[in-house]
Parts: C-alpha cells; sequence; structure tokens
C-alpha cells in the first residue's frame, strides 16, 4: 500500500471531520450522519498526538502548547456546547490531548528507571491520566487516553494498533464505531510531517476555539 498522505494531510481530515461533526451537533441536530462523519477527527487526533510524542525535540514545549490551547479553547467549547461561559461538566479535547500526552512522557520515563521485568508499572501514569481525565469529564473520558496510549505502545504493529482500538471504538457505541473508518488515512501515512512550516503548525491549533466561537455566533444569530 503506497504511503500518500503526511502528517499535515491527516491534520487537515481531522479539521474537516471536526467541523462537520461541530456544525452538525450545534445547528443541524437531527442530522446524524454529520456527527458520524466527525467520529474520525479524535482517532486522527490521537494518532498524531503519539506521532507528534515520538518525532518532537522537546517535549515539555509540546506539552506546554496543548495544555495552552485546552485553557484557551474552553470558554469557546463552553460556550458552543453549554450556552455559558464556564461549565465544570464537561472539558474540551485538547484536555484529553494534553493528558493523554503526559501520560506518553511520564510512562516513558518511569520505564527508563525500571528492569524489564516491571515495565508493566510504566502503565501506572496512564492509569492516573485516564482516571484524571473522566473526574474532569474531559472529551473521549479515559477511552480516549487509551487510543493514544495504544498508538504509541503498538506504533511499531500498526495493525495490531488499528485492531485494539476498532474494539475500543465499537466499545464505545455505535456512533463512535464510524472512528474506525479513520485508521484507512492513517494506514496511508508517509511519516512525513508535510509542507506549512510553524505558520501552519499555529493556524492548526488556533482553528478548534476559533471555529468554535464562529459556530457559536451563528448559533446565536440564527436563534
Amino acid at each position: 500500500m503506497k504511503k500518500i498522505l503526511s502528517g499535515n494531510s491527516l491534520k487537515v481530515l481531522a479539521v474537516a471531520s471536526m467541523t462537520v461533526d461541530h456544525v452538525g451537533a450545534v445547528l443541524f441536530p437531527s442530522q446524524i450522519w454529520m456527527r458520524c462523519v466527525g467520529r474520525l477527527a479524535f482517532v486522527i487526533y490521537a494518532f498524531l498526538i503519539a506521532e507528534g510524542y515520538f518525532h518532537t525535540h522537546n517535549v515539555k514545549k509540546y506539552m506546554g502548547r496543548l495544555g495552552f490551547l485546552a485553557i484557551v479553547s474552553e470558554i469557546p467549547f463552553d460556550l458552543v456546547f453549554h450556552h455559558t461561559f464556564v461549565y465544570w461538566g464537561s472539558q474540551n479535547v485538547f484536555f484529553t490531548l494534553f493528558l493523554g500526552l503526559v501520560g506518553l512522557y511520564l510512562m516513558d520515563r518511569i520505564k527508563l528507571r525500571l528492569q524489564p521485568q516491571f515495565w508493566f508499572c510504566a502503565l501506572i501514569p496512564v492509569a492516573a491520566m485516564c482516571l484524571a481525565a473522566g473526574l474532569l469529564q474531559c472529551d473521549y473520558r479515559y477511552y480516549g487516553i487509551l487510543v493514544i496510549t495504544l498508538f504509541y505502545m503498538a506504533r511499531d504493529y500498526r495493525w495490531a494498533a488499528f485492531g485494539g482500538i476498532a474494539v475500543i471504538q465499537v466499545w464505545m457505541g455505535w456512533i463512535q464505531s464510524f472512528g474506525i473508518a479513520a485508521l484507512i488515512p492513517i494506514a496511508l501515512y508517509n511519516g512525513k510531517k508535510g509542507n506549512g512550516g510553524k505558520l501552519l503548525q499555529w493556524i492548526f491549533y488556533f482553528y478548534y476555539p476559533v471555529h468554535l466561537l464562529i459556530i457559536y455566533g451563528i448559533w446565536r444569530y440564527a436563534g
């Protein structure tokens, strides 16, 4: 199978899927097909977090960017989905991505200090991040952490990762099972970042809160 998609190509696909999902959820709630299309987004983002962690030269800056975007995006997220500036009952997906990345970092740090027969103990921070995602009511909760972790741990066994992630998606429910379709473009990933540089990177980051504010503005005007 020829690998034709770069990391940036996957990001474009994830952004498009996410946009369809959010427009459907807020403006066209009866159009379930839009929510189904949107299930591809998180699986792709989870894969990109695992790949980003593997390739990054500075994981702490990477975590800092995700944490910053999680905080910046929370008010737009609450406005769109809960119609209030602050809602503590759920947190946006950037918190999930941030916790997943922290889990990978801590897992590797602990693994370096352990004998191979005790490597299973390195999963403790992953379990802690799953618990944190549940307590904070982050998007995708512990499922999201598990998907990110599985993509990373089975990076050299891609089809095994795909099988495990497919099981998780089905376990989450019939709509979430459409996320399995995201494994097709991921299988076409060529390992390259793609063109665009830092500017495109920040456009991808800030698209999330900006598009939420635009959707909220349309909802307010249309309402």
